[in-house]
């Protein structure tokens, strides 16, 4: 038995019903069950009851065992002193408030389908624990959460980015640049690109935004690459051109011990994401003000390539066995839109404008393309939970990441409508 479930039942009222009795067998009502409290101190607050006919407004508190009272030191604790009810599966012992007063317990029942559900979702293996009894949930109440989890997943990136931005001090061009770089680390290198954003002045870069050579070899400068690579003539002119603007700006590079490269495919080295950075800070500019004017238009990336060189080469001296597309393909561009374009968009339109509609960033996700890995994959199957855009494959890496791996199936609003449709059976 865990707590989590009777807060479950408690809070839903799907105890068993004829069954309020306190432990004396003193009868009474809950009346309201009280506001749930996530932080420290009783579980419910504001709850109401009535006990032999008086109304009683207070907090709540629950545990599997009486004694969890003593063993959680609440006897100690004056934030507990205004406790009404005390819910329990176990009722082992009494207890008695600082004033002397017995506090009032109820051993509260429920139906042994929803124990048994509830203990199949935290035992289930299968990546979707819930997957099975999906069915037994309407398709408008699934996409009504699904909004809600993708809406969830903006919220939490713009928890960075509001960071990043303090970082700053409220610049949100800087701000803008730094996100933008963090986006070409794709999770694996995300925090040297960061570092490298952080370390490499913005002024500097839009100075040169009309120049991609002179952009790839700050960048690669800056990164820390350039030092004993291979002599090959395209990477002795960048450190020749670096050694220039490094003494101009007087620029101190990243570590390049900080880029991680075991078991990484080509496509993703970091030179190769380095070379992406650099031929997308030529539109760095144009995309700045796209979203500040709320008039983004993904066509800005269109005619964005990289030099020349990155068509033989996945990283600095090393020849690629092919020639490969130097344009910036649309799944990198998609990329950009899901980390960087919507989720600045998101936080800057909150925050600059009182009028600011969300709708239209949810619109946007819908016209990018679903990502595909292996969190998004765990659902393929389910009928239920469609996949069709960005923010479907959005929602799916939330509420994977945030609610069925941890288990959290009682939170989820898919897995209550489950236990509420159980308990019908």
């Amino acid at each position: 038995m865990h707590e989590d479930f009777l807060h479950f039942i408690y809070k839903n009222r799907l105890w068993t019903k004829g069954t309020e009795l306190l432990t004396d067998n003193t009868p009474f009502e809950i009346i309201d069950v009280g506001l749930h409290n996530h932080d420290s101190g009783p579980d419910f607050f504001n709850a109401k009851i009535k006990i032999d006919g008086i109304i009683w407004v207070g907090n709540v508190e629950i545990h599997v065992n009486a004694s969890d009272w003593h063993k959680h030191h609440h006897d100690g604790d004056q934030a507990y002193d205004n406790v009404i009810l005390h819910v329990v599966y176990n009722s082992d012992c009494d207890i008695t408030l600082h004033n002397g007063r017995t506090l009032p317990t109820w051993e509260i029942s429920f139906p042994q389908t929803l124990f048994n559900r509830y203990s199949d979702f935290k035992l289930n293996e299968k990546p979707i624990a819930c997957a099975d009894y999906i069915d037994l949930v309407d398709d408008i109440h699934i996409s009504m959460w699904m909004e809600k989890m993708a809406v969830e997943r903006l919220e939490y990136k713009s928890e960075h980015i509001s960071e990043i931005l303090k970082y700053t001090n409220g610049d949100w061009n800087e701000t803008l640049y730094i996100v933008l770089a963090r986006n070409f680390g794709f999770g694996t290198n995300a925090l040297p690109f960061e570092q490298l954003a952080m370390h490499t002045p913005l002024n500097v870069l839009l100075h040169n935004a009309d120049n991609l050579y002179a952009l790839e070899a700050v960048i690669f400068g800056q990164a820390g690459v350039l030092n004993g690579q291979p002599n090959d003539e395209y990477t002795r002119n960048l450190t020749n051109e670096y050694s220039f603007w490094q003494k101009k700006y007087d620029l101190t590079p990243i570590p390049e011990s900080m880029w991680k490269r075991s078991k990484m495919h080509p496509a993703n080295s970091p030179e190769t994401r380095i070379a992406q950075f650099a031929a997308t800070m030529q539109k760095f500019q144009e995309l700045a003000d796209s979203i500040s004017n709320n008039k983004f238009d993904r066509g800005i990336f269109d005619d964005l390539k990289l030099s020349d060189y990155w068509k033989t080469h996945f990283s600095l001296g090393r020849i690629s066995s092919k020639n490969k597309e130097t344009k910036i393909g649309k799944q990198t561009i998609d990329t950009i839109l899901i980390n960087t374009v919507i989720p600045f968009s998101y936080i800057y339109g909150k925050t600059t404008n009182p009028n600011f509609d969300s709708e239209k960033i949810i619109d946007l996700m819908r016209t990018v393309k679903a990502e595909d890995n292996r969190e998004i994959r765990a659902f393929v199957g389910i009928d239920k939970i469609k996949c069709n855009n960005a923010l479907d494959s959005q929602a799916m890496l939330n509420l994977k990441k945030n609610y069925c791996d941890r288990k959290h199936c009682l939170k989820c609003s898919i897995g209550f409508q489950i236990m509420k449709e159980i308990n019908k059976i």
